[in-house]
């Protein structure tokens, strides 16, 4: 199959697999909107701790920071949008005065990913809002990690079961509000 040969996609219609100026334009405004939305969070993310410790700010902020991923997947609707949307909105974000500066575009790449990969297990047939949860969902694991690793976040085996599941569930309720967005803005 060629780049820009149209595919069947079962409710969705025929779609292009190759990338157009307009996508990579589309691609553009979800960095720059994923951007802003990234640097908030950490706004977020300080409000959740006081409130509610590591879990209630995991549980409150990080689905915010996986949500370049179903936002550029969910308007696009091709393959490896999802990954670009994350990794570029994560990109800008390490140009703006974060905490968490170059490893921002770390976490982008990490969580891009494994929100790519939902996209994949369904062959790039579905964009629903459902789907967008599960692919905010899947970057938990990663951010988790990444806390770990980069910054120590280490806490008992329990406690960080518990933090990828609040970011998971974080991840899915804000993977579904922009995959709602996006269906509300550009209905298909």
């Amino acid at each position: 199959m060629s780049a820009g040969e149209e595919v069947r996609l079962e409710e969705y219609g025929p779609v292009k697999r190759g990338y157009t100026a307009i996508d990579f334009a589309y691609l553009a405004v979800v960095a720059v909107v994923s951007a802003v939305i990234f640097w908030a969070a950490w706004y977020v993310y300080d409000y959740g701790k006081a409130l509610g410790g590591p879990i209630g700010a995991r549980l409150l902020s990080y689905g915010l920071w996986f949500i370049g991923a179903p936002l550029g997947a969910s308007l696009l609707r091709k393959p490896y949008s999802a990954f670009l949307g994350e990794t570029l909105g994560a990109l800008i974000e390490t140009f703006l005065p974060t905490a968490g500066g170059f490893t921002n575009l770390e976490y982008g790449i990490a969580q891009g990913f494994l929100s790519e990969l939902v996209y994949a297990a369904f062959r790039y047939k579905r964009w629903d809002p459902v789907v967008a949860g599960l692919a905010g969902a899947a970057a938990a694991p990663a951010a988790v990690a990444l806390d770990a690793i980069l910054f120590q976040e280490i806490f008992s085996p329990g406690l960080m079961i518990v933090l990828v599941v609040a970011a998971a569930v974080s991840g899915f309720i804000y993977g579904y509000i922009a995959a709602k967005v996006v269906e509300a803005v550009r209905p298909y």
